[in-house]
This record gives C-alpha cells, sequence and structure tokens, in this order.
C-alpha cells in the first residue's frame, strides 16, 4: 500500500510538472497563475501547494529535472558535475568536443524548455536568480577543470574561456527553443566544436 501510494504522489508530482512547464511556455513564467497550473493537472490550489510550497519550490524541481536529463550527479554539497565534461576539455580532441556537444544537442528538445523557464523566473525572482547563476558555474566549473587538469593555458584566463564557452552553448541552444528558429544544427555544432576546441584546447 505504502509503495501505491508513493507511486500516485510521484504520478501527481510528475503532473503538476509537466502541465506548469505547458503553462509557462504558452503563456510566459510571470503571467501564469498557480491555479491555472492546478487547473491543467487537474488538481486544487491546495494539492499544488502540498506538493510545492511556493513558485521557487517549483523551480527547484526544475533544475533538479534538468540535472536529471543531463546525468550531472549531486555531490555532497549539493552542486552538481558532469565528469564526462570535465574529461573531453582535459582531452583536448576536436572529434571528442564534437561528439559531446552532439550529444547534449539531441537532448534540447528535452531539457532546453526547463531552462528557458527558469531563466523567465530568474528576472523576476532573487533566489531562482541565484540558483540559475550557481548552475552556469557549476558547468563553467567542469570546464575549467578539464583546463587544469591538462596544463593547459594561463591559470587566470581558465574562467573567462569557460564562460564564453558556456555562453556560446547556450546561445546556439536557445535556437531551438527560446527563439523558435531552426538553423542547420549540423553546420551549428560544427563551427561550435571548432570554437570550442580553439578557446579550451589550442594553445598554438
Amino acid at each position: 500500500m505504502s509503495s501505491l501510494r508513493e507511486a500516485q504522489k510521484q504520478l501527481t508530482r510528475d503532473t503538476i510538472v509537466e502541465r506548469a512547464l505547458e503553462q509557462f511556455t504558452a503563456k510566459g513564467y510571470a503571467s501564469t497563475t498557480i491555479d491555472e497550473i492546478a487547473s491543467a493537472a487537474g488538481t486544487t490550489r491546495v494539492t499544488f501547494y502540498a506538493y510545492y510550497p511556493s513558485r521557487t519550490d517549483l523551480m527547484r524541481e526544475f533544475m533538479g529535472r534538468v540535472n536529471s536529463f543531463l546525468d550531472r550527479a549531486s555531490g555532497p554539497d549539493s552542486t552538481s558535475t558532469a565528469s564526462d565534461l570535465v574529461d573531453v576539455v582535459r582531452e583536448g580532441e576536436l572529434s571528442g568536443i564534437r561528439a559531446w556537444l552532439e550529444s547534449r544537442a539531441a537532448l534540447w528538445p528535452v531539457f532546453r524548455p526547463y531552462l528557458d523557464v527558469l531563466d523567465e523566473a530568474a528576472a523576476v525572482d532573487p533566489e531562482v536568480r541565484t540558483m540559475v547563476e550557481a548552475w552556469h558555474e557549476e558547468v563553467i566549473s567542469d570546464i575549467v577543470t578539464g583546463m587544469q587538469q591538462a596544463g593547459r593555458f594561463p591559470e587566470e584566463t581558465h574562467h573567462v574561456r569557460g564562460s564564453l564557452a558556456y555562453t556560446q552553448l547556450d546561445y546556439v541552444a536557445t535556437l531551438w527553443t527560446r527563439r523558435k528558429l531552426e538553423p542547420n544544427r549540423e553546420h551549428a555544432i560544427e563551427v561550435l566544436a571548432d570554437s570550442w576546441y580553439h578557446l579550451l584546447c589550442d594553445e598554438r
């Protein structure tokens, strides 16, 4: 009975999150009410708040799902790390970088909508903004760690290189979601991989 109850609770949680994503994507974060999300999920405001006491808590769930989709593992300090990103930067091979970027691009339709809503929420909610900024720094830190392990480039340039690489990736990814524009993905990944290689790996 306990396992059935837990399964039902997880189903309710999943339904709320999925309907919330649909509502936020269609109407925008600031314009969507809790009542609209609850109604779309076939539940009530009271039930919504039983699972997510605030909109910020719902955004934490969104972030958790992004990390799950990307296999970013939670650590003891509640940050996330992606060892595969560290590895590909440390190894410094163009083919490896391209393969990693292609693997992420394949997941854009799954996780980018959550990140797009999180970015919208960050504009109006300081707690969410802090959470999103910390997540950006986690990704940048993985890139920096890869350069450090390779002993590549002056230490003082690592963070700006990592920041530029992340910003490039984030911008290209938004072309498939927020901007509703789909350029040739193969060409975009090829150019992005070349840029990452020269920015993060090529010391010539």
